[in-house]
This record gives structure tokens, C-alpha cells and sequence, in this order.
């Protein structure tokens, strides 16, 4: 299984702020609405609690 690249969580930022659904994203880049919802969980920023690219870049660097 492939990993998000740093160009989909730009995706994934850009959609988000645009208001669109989860699902709407993951038809976008071709993968699978939970995919995208772990993507957002798990690389969102913890104080703000929003999902910025490269927040989401830098914590999937580290692990």
C-alpha cells in the first residue's frame, strides 16, 4: 500500500478549507474516504486540531 504524498496532503489542505467532504477528496486522488479519514487523523495539527499540509508532512517524517 502506498503512503499519502506531500502533493495529496497539499490536496487534502486545499479541499478541506474549500468545505468539501471527506469522500469528495478521496474520489479526487483516488483512495479510499478512509483512507483520507486516517490521513486527517493522525497528521492534524494537536493543538489546533486542523490538518495543514505540512504539519501533516513533518509528522509523517518523524514516525
Amino acid at each position: 500500500m502506498a503512503h499519502i504524498n506531500q502533493e495529496q496532503r497539499y490536496v487534502i489542505t486545499l479541499m478541506l478549507q474549500q468545505g468539501k467532504l471527506q469522500k469528495e477528496i478521496a474520489l479526487f486522488i483516488n483512495r479510499s474516504p478512509s483512507v483520507i479519514s486516517r490521513e486527517i487523523r493522525r497528521n492534524r495539527d494537536a493543538k489546533t486540531g486542523i490538518y495543514e499540509s505540512n504539519v501533516a508532512q513533518r509528522a509523517y517524517e518523524r514516525r
